[in-house]
């Protein structure tokens, strides 16, 4: 049997920090934030975000509606199609979303400058490891 200790501990480890920046720093819903983070390179269709985030259509249908009643999107006709609507994202929902990944990065760089000169050139390394693994 193959040992994937490494990649289980880096699941584990990537769950954990999930979960520490939701506790510290992030209080708004991780779904809400990723389609915010989609939308920012531009519209979407319901579906095309429903599939994004794994969540059903209709579902997404109602997360569309709560962001929207939060003023961070706004529904809008497609320009080559007037029979599709598409969801934007609003000036509020960019403003909102850097606030989110501000307060992200102040836990994280919290937490790093807490380490010493060889911690950190070692997660430097495993930084751009992790970035391997993306591609």
């Amino acid at each position: 049997m193959a040992n994937h200790e490494p990649s289980t501990g880096l699941a584990n480890a990537l769950t954990d920090w999930c979960r520490l920046l939701a506790r510290e720093g992030v209080h708004v819903n991780r779904t809400w934030l990723s389609v915010l983070a989609t939308l920012r390179a531009g519209p979407r269709r319901v579906g095309d975000l429903a599939a994004c985030e794994f969540v059903s259509q209709p579902g997404m249908t109602m997360l569309v509606s709560r962001l929207e009643e939060e003023g961070w999107v706004e529904r809008r006709p497609d320009e080559s199609d007037g029979r599709v609507v598409n969801v934007a994202i609003t000036p509020a929902g960019r403003k909102m979303l850097q606030s989110a990944i501000d307060a992200r990065n102040e836990v994280v760089h919290r937490r790093v400058e807490r380490l010493g000169p060889k911690d950190t050139r070692a997660l430097e390394s495993a930084v751009a490891t992790l970035r391997k693994l993306l591609d």
